[in-house]
């Protein structure tokens, strides 16, 4: 099920944590940060953890417009529990409570 990117969803500050403690070969870019800034393995985040350790990795530096940051993030947590052609499906998972 796709995270939501709702203000709802957002408001209740979700957690986030790696599933393996391996690193798998990502382009450099957002999902980079992104991913660097789940580590280290098995270390939980929540959402607003990560807006803070993206933005002083210069996150925000890389969006061609006005660019939510959270719904930016939570679109890379999406793809990072869905899996891409780089990255295996459940990299990420949210963690309840």
């Amino acid at each position: 099920m796709p995270l939501s990117q709702s203000r709802t969803f957002i408001a209740s500050n979700p957690r986030f944590a790696l599933t393996r403690a391996s690193r798998p070969r990502i382009q450099r870019g957002q999902m980079t940060i992104v991913y660097q800034c789940l580590e280290p393995y098995p270390s939980v985040h929540s959402l607003e953890d990560l807006v803070r350790s993206c933005h002083d990795r210069n996150y925000a530096s890389t969006f061609k417009s006005e660019t939510d940051i959270r719904k930016s993030l939570l679109y890379h947590l999406n793809r990072l529990i869905k899996g891409t052609d780089r990255v295996p499906a459940n990299s990420v998972r949210l963690v309840s409570g």
